[in-house]
């Protein structure tokens, strides 16, 4: 009986709920005798059963404003330890847009928040195009139930801040609308190229001026609290992946980074990632084009495949996994996800060799941009008397620009042994300038027959007794383990 009254209730939304009505506290519509609408048997707050509430019987039901409460909440309810859960502000009706933080905030060894990469993923702009609200929901799900259990799900976890607002049009919702209470699409609300090209008035209202609505106005502000790295928005339908820019002729400053991320996340549909304007259509104000301006995120829109769909612009149910009905787009945000610091410029020590007086460290750019507008330190601390260390000698240098998987040697000089360490300060992206650190510690010992530099606990050049250097290419495994590195390698369950 559940199930069928869950399933109805979403079948007939186009009709029950043609006009808005009003909501009781905790977002479900008030029926006309005054009495709040549960569909589908889902509890009110604080009588929740245990489970995903959107699972009924064999069937995964999108969820609309409701049931997605009753979700999030439970999210947050069950694991505390890992989901904070926020209002964003209230939509122009009045209902929260929930926004889920999740990272292993118990965790006595975790990684701090501010060395991580921050991914951000939203859905139901257009909340009639459910599977994207689907999507969202199911990725916190995915991360928190799985943390410590899928190994994926716990090294994102430990090693990212992830934010998700599964519904950003709350409104729309309970209309099986596109367009928020004021009739305006929110995706054409943004500031960046508003009002840019003559949109459709019915389905692409841009709204009586740039930020007019105050979902847009609360998601700007944020974006600018949370600086995202990657930041993924997602619609339905077309199975495609979409970056900056909307209007036709304009290229972002990052296109090179931008189309490498189509190249390796999305290699068996590459035709359909691209830019806005040439891969679904033009479009003006988009929340994509004003992320990436205002953050300089890698900034994506996931159109869902819709596969399998009995409604218009995806079907309000299915009996199939996410991972299996969107598997593109689901292997794209896990390549996000583990990738992210490679979306842009991205400092790796991948070698070092003694020569005299001097380490010779080799710098490559790992990254899918160019590295630009980059500074390197090198501070030695000799060992003194027992061992103990005296004030560094610091060196600042310029690095030369460095295209994807270029490298080039720093020098830095030493005086027997002690602390080498070399800070990289470098441009992540060149759209808003998003800055990175990345910090390199290296240890110089006396040995039989000369001096050896240990990285991570392991040798990484030496001396021979003649005196001639004696070369070493950091292994993959060394490169990783750094102290002060925002990447920690995945625990297994």
């Amino acid at each position: 009986m559940r199930a069928l009254v869950a399933l109805a209730v979403l079948l007939l939304a186009p009709v029950a709920s043609a006009e808005f009505g009003r909501y009781d506290a905790t977002g479900y519509p008030v029926a006309v005798d005054g009495t709040p609408t549960y569909p589908g048997g889902i509890l009110p707050t604080g009588q929740l059963p245990e489970g995903p509430l959107n699972r009924v019987g064999p069937f995964t039901v999108y969820p609309y404003y409701p049931i997605l409460t009753a979700e999030v909440q439970r999210l947050a309810a069950e694991h505390p330890d890992l989901v904070k859960l926020h209002s964003a502000g209230k939509s122009t009706l009045g209902l929260d847009l929930w926004m889920l933080e999740i990272a292993d905030f118990a965790n006595p060894d975790m990684l701090p928040l501010e060395k991580r990469e921050v991914v951000w993923v939203d859905g139901g702009t257009h909340s009639n195009e459910y599977s994207g609200v689907w999507f969202a929901a199911h990725l916190a799900s995915f991360l928190a139930g799985g943390y410590g259990a899928n190994e994926t799900a716990t090294w994102i976890v430990e090693n990212r801040h992830t934010w998700i607002m599964p519904l950003v049009n709350p409104d729309g919702s309970h209309a099986f609308g596109r367009l928020n209470a004021h009739g305006v699409n929110v995706n054409r609300n943004y500031p960046v190229d508003w009002g840019a090209l003559a949109e459709d008035a019915l389905f692409n209202n841009p709204g009586p001026h740039p930020a007019s609505e105050v979902e847009t106005q609360h998601n700007i502000a944020w974006f600018n609290k949370t600086r995202p790295d990657l930041y993924v928005s997602i619609h339905c339908c077309g199975n495609l992946w979409l970056y900056p820019y909307g209007v036709e002729g304009l290229d972002p400053l990052d296109q090179q980074m931008l189309s490498r991320v189509c190249d390796e996340a999305f290699p068996s549909v590459r035709d359909d990632c691209g830019p806005i304007w040439s891969t679904i259509y033009p479009a003006s104000g988009s929340s994509v084009d004003t992320v990436y301006e205002y953050t300089g995120a890698a900034a994506f829109g996931y159109e869902m495949s819709g596969r399998g769909a009995v409604a218009l612009w995806g079907q309000p149910f299915t009996a199939n996994a996410i991972e299996a009905e969107e598997v593109e787009s689901w292997t794209g945000i896990l390549h996000g996800f583990l990738n992210v610091h490679r979306y842009g410029a991205y400092p790796e020590l991948v070698g070092a060799r003694v020569e005299g007086d001097e380490v010779v460290l080799r710098v490559r750019n790992e990254g899918y941009g160019n590295l630009t507008n980059t500074t390197v330190s090198t501070a030695f601390q000799p060992a003194g008397p027992a061992g103990m260390l005296v004030d560094p000698a610091i060196l600042t240098v310029p690095l030369p620009a460095l295209l994807p998987g270029e490298e080039t040697e720093v020098r830095a000089r030493i005086d027997g042994a002690g602390m080498l360490t070399l800070r990289v300060d470098y441009v992540k992206r060149h759209m808003a300038s998003p800055t990175g650190e990345r910090t390199f510690e290296l240890e110089v010992r006396e040995e039989a027959g000369g001096l050896a530099v240990f990285f991570g606990g392991e040798a990484l050049a030496a001396t021979s007794a003649g005196g001639a250097a004696v070369p070493f290419v950091a292994p993959a495994a060394v490169a990783v383990v750094l102290a002060a590195l925002a990447l920690r390698r995945p625990r297994r369950a």
